[in-house]
């Protein structure tokens, strides 16, 4: 059986800009440096919770949204 996956787009906390994509189920922890802001993120996939490595934060946005497909 064919399921579609379950894929959640991260986003910068500080801009918004995407991150990266994950997988439903995805664990551990992955730094990740926003192509936009310059900010460096440490994100823990499995709580999708963000601590800031480098740069000031502005916190505009959520940094998570659910993608079908």
């Amino acid at each position: 059986m064919n399921q579609e996956a379950i894929i959640t787009r991260v986003e910068c906390p500080a801009c918004g800009h995407r991150l990266m994509d994950k997988k439903d189920g995805a664990v551990g922890k992955v730094q990740v440096k926003c192509q936009k802001s310059k900010h460096v993120w440490e994100v823990d996939l499995g709580t999708d919770e963000f601590k800031l490595i480098s740069g000031r934060p502005i916190p505009r946005r959520q940094g998570v949204r659910k993608l079908e497909g």
